[in-house]
């Protein structure tokens, strides 16, 4: 339970399961509590998506448009707060591997300036509760208030900064 007395909902754990653990049927999971729980919203499967094409060419372009458009129409045009995991696939160079494929999940907490300052502070004070429970230890975190920072360019510029070898 989080400092906010927000539980988690088992359901999320298993879901996140499904999509870190060997699976990969899912790519992206978006969380919202309702209730004083962390709930599932949606978990979207590569083939929901309706995404064609190598991810690894477009560093997960097209399929992250999609998710960030759902995670928009979700929370009224980033008027709410949400968690979501989005399995982002991109090459990046490192040294004397060349143009390395890399498969990573990140951990995203939205808490836009427009939502309630109540909101905000019940999703920031409930996000360890979330983290801890999908074990996001080998998971990148983002904290985002807003679309710009959300942007494809601004999470893969910091997921090659942190697996490319400068």
């Amino acid at each position: 339970m989080s400092s906010s007395g927000v539980l988690v909902n088992p359901e999320c754990q298993s879901t996140f399961q499904r999509m870190a653990e060997g699976k990969k049927d899912l790519r992206y999971i978006i969380f919202k509590i309702e209730d004083k729980e962390v709930q599932v919203d949606c978990a979207v499967s590569q083939e929901d998506m309706g995404v064609s094409g190598e991810d690894y060419e477009d560093n997960s372009k097209a399929a992250y448009e999609v998710f960030v458009k759902d995670l928009k129409d979700r929370t009224d045009g980033f008027a709410d707060c949400r968690y979501a995991v989005f399995d982002f696939k991109f090459t990046c160079s490192r040294l004397g591997a060349g143009a390395s494929k890399m498969d990573k999940i990140v951990f995203i907490q939205l808490c836009p300036d427009g939502a309630s300052i109540k909101k905000k502070m019940v999703y920031a004070s409930s996000a360890s509760a979330i983290k801890s429970s999908l074990g996001t230890g080998k998971i990148l975190q983002f904290q985002v208030s807003d679309e710009s920072e959300m942007s494809h360019k601004e999470l893969l510029g910091k997921l090659s900064d942190k697996y490319s070898d400068k």
